[in-house]
């Protein structure tokens, strides 16, 4: 049995299997697969705000032991299983490291000022700035009905996120809108170097030395304390850097058989696994118009999976 993130030879073999195949060349058990992995991504996204709420360290120094902790966390994956990166993967994972680095620090400065809920709704936007781009850039032909379901995929989400807790500061607001534009950045050319045939446990740990290596000298010329002031801070790290960091390895694997536009509805979800970790962790408890959101964004989720976007026509 393969490893799961073995996709180096998946991919080797992928064009050489009979099978059904999507418009892109895929083996449709790939594109399942990757599906599959997209979802429980997106499960995991979704403890990232209740981890940084119940931490009381300071945006940037979480941001700072998140992404070296990630580091580690990879590098010991990698070894396991007998593989690392080279200087090549490092240049291309650049842009997507900085951009890593801007999407994370701004997203926990954001949620410092703002609500889960407010921020949530701004980040759920994600999915209609890719389809600005996923033709242009990666041949996707987005139908109408594509188009329709990601708008309800959106409403949905925006409707389980806007019934909590909605303070706004204009600030954190402010915040969260960079980081929207940070990841979906991130997201792109991640999708990009994916294409290109880095593995995703490769690309991954790349993209987090690139990030803490940015994040590192503003940490430390910032003066703040680098030293969490609770022994449980290290608890909330530690978790933020396991849970909502596999998210990133599993979205990173997708990426190389899923469209961008499906992924990035897939992982707007999360609003929705935040809502219910919630109530199980913090006992907030889910409104009406939660619930219903949360079917409604799940049901407009699966239906764009379900229905991949047409292949690109010959010029």
């Amino acid at each position: 049995m393969s490893e799961p993130f073995d996709d180096v030879g998946c991919d080797r073999d992928l064009l050489a299997q009979p099978g059904t195949t999507s418009g892109f060349g895929i083996v449709a058990d790939q594109r399942t697969g990757g599906l599959a992995a997209a979802a429980v991504g997106a499960a995991a996204w979704g403890f990232t705000g209740i981890f940084v709420k119940l931490s009381a360290v300071s945006p940037l120094v979480l941001s700072l032991y998140r992404l070296w902790l990630g580091v580690l966390l990879m590098t010991l994956l990698l070894t396991a299983r007998g593989r690392g990166i080279t200087w090549r993967i490092v240049w291309q994972s650049i842009p997507g490291g900085v951009l890593l680095c801007l999407d994370i620090t701004l997203f926990f400065g954001a949620l410092r000022y703002t609500s889960v809920a407010v921020a949530s709704v701004i980040g759920a936007l994600q999915p209609a700035l890719v389809l600005l781009v996923a033709g242009r850039w990666f041949d996707e032909r987005v139908n109408r009905r594509g188009v329709a379901w990601t708008a309800l995929a959106v409403a949905g989400v925006a409707a389980v996120a806007a019934t909590g807790d909605g303070h706004s500061d204009l600030f954190g607001d402010a915040l969260a809108v960079a980081s929207l534009l940070a990841f979906t950045g991130y997201w792109l050319v991640s999708k990009r170097v994916r294409a290109e045939g880095v593995g995703a446990s490769e690309y991954t740990s790349a993209v987090l030395l690139v990030a803490a290596v940015v994040v590192t000298p503003v940490a430390l010329l910032s003066g703040e304390n680098l030293t969490p002031a609770r022994p449980t801070d290290w608890l909330w790290v530690g978790l933020l850097s396991l849970v909502p960091g596999a998210g990133h390895l599993l979205f990173n694997w997708a990426h190389r058989f899923v469209e961008v536009s499906v992924a990035a509805v897939i992982g707007a979800g999360n609003p929705v696994v935040a809502s219910v970790a919630a109530l199980m962790i913090l006992r907030q408890p889910l409104t009406a118009l939660q619930v219903a959101g949360g079917l409604v964004a799940v049901v407009a989720i699966a239906a764009v999976a379900r229905r991949p976007n047409p292949p690109p026509q010959a010029a």
